[in-house]
């Protein structure tokens, strides 16, 4: 019995042997990788003012000086009396403001 009990004591020498020998390695220590940041979230400026679309600022349109609509007027009344047009000089002059001032607004 005594040779039964030494080789149980042996066998389990010899396992915790193992096994301290395998824990006592020291494992090689590598420097930790720096923690993953999310990605900043970049908002559009679209978005940034989406709340509600601003209407197109209006253009800035040059109304036509008193010479150039007495001009217009002058050749539209000198066209329509040329080519027999009824009409007269209130008609010459209005005609003359809305001529230049759609060309104005084109440009």
């Amino acid at each position: 019995m005594e040779g039964e009990e030494k080789s149980k004591k042996v066998a389990k020498e010899k396992r915790s042997v193992k096994k301290s020998v395998a824990v006592a390695l020291p494992a090689k220590e590598f420097p930790a990788a720096p923690a993953a940041q999310p990605a900043p979230v970049v908002k559009s400026k679209s978005a940034a003012k989406a709340p509600a679309k601003k209407a197109a600022a209006p253009r800035k349109v040059k109304d036509p000086t008193f010479e150039e609509i007495q001009l217009q007027a002058y050749f539209i009344g000198e066209h329509r009396k040329k080519y027999g047009i009824p009409g007269d000089e209130t008609s010459d002059w209005v005609e003359a403001e809305l001529t230049l001032r759609a060309q104005f607004t084109s440009k």
